[in-house]
């Protein structure tokens, strides 16, 4: 008679400073471990730009196994945005509300390109305290929109995330009176709220 074991362990996956452990095979493929991971977490839009990042910041090989690629039971992966993976495009941060320490890899007159390093170790703090972001706000010159890249490259994407858009670039009097207030739906889309207290109701 033969007796067939099979070897399973689990790794921890941290998205927006929660953490979840997800059962995984040796053999099993890193990219059906990401699946896993970002239907885990409910991940509604652009999922397809996410990646598994290790604690040191180095990105975890998708076309490789599980064992090919070093995972250990229990490791600690970073589920993060890959800018590598968006062709280009920018990912936008809020600065952190708590920590004001922000890193910049390019700078423009109209907009930045947040340094790789600091998201990994900015997703690493969420994950230690527990803390997730609940939404991202910058500003625009001119009107208050939600632009292109605004939708496809937000800091987290989850149903209910909220995104505000501050016109003219915050010259003036602080208020959210003509800014543009929206909140992730489940299918991906942003939907514009009519005003910051139903943003609030919603959270």
């Amino acid at each position: 008679m033969t007796v067939m074991v099979e070897k399973k362990s689990a790794v921890d996956v941290v998205y927006n400073g929660v953490t979840k452990p997800i059962e995984v095979q040796p053999e099993e493929q890193v990219t059906a471990l990401l699946h896993k991971a970002i239907s885990s977490f409910g991940i509604t839009q652009n999922a397809h730009l996410l990646s598994l990042y290790r604690q040191d910041g180095s990105l975890v090989p998708e076309g490789e196994s599980v064992e090919r690629a070093g995972l250990t039971p229990n490791e600690v992966l970073l589920l993060r945005p890959n800018a590598v993976k968006g062709g280009g495009g920018l990912l936008q941060l809020a600065r952190s509300i708590v920590h004001r320490t922000f890193h910049t890899f390019r700078e423009w007159a109209l907009g930045y390109q947040v340094d790789d390093g600091w998201l990994t170790t900015f997703w690493k703090a969420l994950g230690a305290s527990k803390r997730s972001i609940k939404a991202q706000i910058h500003t625009h010159p001119g009107e208050a929109l939600h632009s292109a890249t605004d939708d496809e490259w937000p800091i987290v994407s989850q149903a209910g995330f909220i995104s505000i858009v501050i016109p003219d670039f915050a010259l003036g009097q602080p208020s959210l009176e003509n800014a543009w207030i929206g909140r992730l739906h489940i299918n991906g889309e942003w939907q514009k709220l009519a005003s910051m207290r139903e943003a609030l109701i919603l959270a």
